[in-house]
């Protein structure tokens, strides 16, 4: 059985270093990354829009 935990990012010039460590940090909790959603500006809906476009939703997996 796996359990899963949601979160969104938001992209911009000086994120991609506290995503890196942030997602190690959780990789240290045997999280993995199971799907990324891009938030693309005017799609999906009220769960997944994004304002700007600049946003991602990151789901991670691990086994219980």
């Amino acid at each position: 059985m796996c359990e899963y935990k949601v979160f969104k990012w938001r992209f911009d010039l000086s994120s991609a270093e506290e995503l890196e460590k942030t997602l190690n940090d959780y990789a240290k909790e045997g999280w993995r990354i199971f799907n990324i959603i891009p938030n693309v500006k005017g799609s999906g809906g009220v769960l997944f829009a994004s304002v700007d476009g600049n946003e991602a939703t990151i789901i991670l997996e691990k086994s219980r």
